[in-house]
């Protein structure tokens, strides 16, 4: 599954500077669907019509459990170059996330 993003406000945070892991949140999407996406691909987006400006491979999530968002997910995933500048198509889009199966 491909998960596309639109990634306004920079919620991006490095695991560790030695590798390339990150996270990215806060989405609201269900347990359900984030379990469908682990092992597949996130791109983030600045716009619906721009290529991606980074991804990765989705390697798991997390719940915030306070705060401003409270209930969502954090998205846990490996950067790779692939992932950067992949366009999609305009169809799909729901607010500021698309899920292609």
């Amino acid at each position: 599954m491909k998960l596309h993003l639109i990634e306004k406000e920079n919620l991006l945070t490095r695991d560790d500077k030695a590798t390339q892991n990150w996270k990215s949140g806060f989405w609201a999407i269900s347990h359900e669907v984030a379990d469908q996406l682990i092992g597949g691909d996130i791109f983030l987006h600045k716009t619906q019509n721009k290529p991606s400006f980074f991804g990765g491979k989705i390697t798991g999530y997390s719940l915030q459990d306070e705060g401003q968002w409270k209930g969502r997910i954090i998205f846990e995933f490996t950067a790779t170059k692939e992932h950067k500048n992949v366009k999609t198509s305009k169809s799909g889009w729901s607010m500021e996330k698309k899920i292609v199966k």
